[in-house]
């Protein structure tokens, strides 16, 4: 099977080769005499719209599945690459057939890619920066949802091992209850509440799963009351 880097190798090759053909082409097939500004104008279009064609199916075979804050941008992408191709090969048929001179083409070729290129610019700009948000807001609720995960495991394991502390079982789905309420945050102190909180329930589940008598209830009630402190002063963080 090949590799990513395999593929991408291949499709320099190719795109190297597309473009030497095209060259070779305009030289092989145009007559001397018709080679004249507008002519290399045109081969330079053809050269530009290949080029930005290209990379699209290479773009497209390699995209990972399901769901990726690029592929937005990369539909935008596709669809002003289609704007361009259309407009810029449409414009060069247009003004052989009708004789333009080479002024006006020269100057509508670069507006026409200047938008093109803006407009990519952009599009690339805004997936980075929701790329941005999105790994933000996975640390932001990491914290969290590691919180919640350990005080699940510890009430499941508390309510197997020890179905008779019915205190420090109730103890814990308040601090459940407390945690289900909690809105994420994006401050260094909440996530080292929350983790603080996290590392204490964890260990109340080891102990707890050891065996029924190996914490001293002592010892739970002073680590869970660790944890009723810590929950407040993570409701307090905004």
């Amino acid at each position: 099977m090949q590799t990513k880097s395999e593929i991408s190798q291949l499709f320099r090759i190719l795109y190297v080769v597309g473009l030497v053909l095209l060259v070779s082409a305009f030289f092989l097939l145009v007559p001397s005499l018709w080679r004249t500004p507008t002519a290399f104008l045109d081969l330079a279009v053809l050269g530009i719209v290949f080029t930005v064609n290209f990379p699209l199916f290479f773009a497209w075979s390699t995209k990972s599945d399901g769901f990726n804050a690029k592929i937005p941008a990369l539909g935008l992408l596709v669809f002003c690459d289609l704007f361009y191709s259309c407009f810029a090969l449409g414009f060069g048929l247009f003004a052989i057939h009708f004789l333009l001179p080479f002024r006006v083409q020269f100057v509508y070729q670069m507006g026409l890619l200047f938008v093109a290129t803006a407009t990519v610019g952009m599009s690339w700009f805004s997936s980075a920066h929701t790329v941005e948000v999105t790994e933000e807001e996975q640390v932001t609720r990491s914290g969290l949802e590691s919180l919640k995960a350990a005080i699940s495991a510890c009430e499941a394991e508390i309510s197997i091992r020890l179905p008779i502390a019915g205190q420090v079982r109730q103890r814990l789905l308040k601090l459940q209850e407390d945690a289900r309420y909690l809105s994420p945050s994006r401050e260094n102190t909440a996530l080292s509440y929350e983790t603080q909180m996290a590392a204490l329930i964890d260990e109340i589940r080891l102990q707890v799963g050891d065996t029924a008598t190996s914490a001293s209830s002592s010892t739970l009630d002073g680590q869970l009351e660790q944890c009723a402190t810590l929950m407040a002063l993570r409701k307090q963080v905004r």
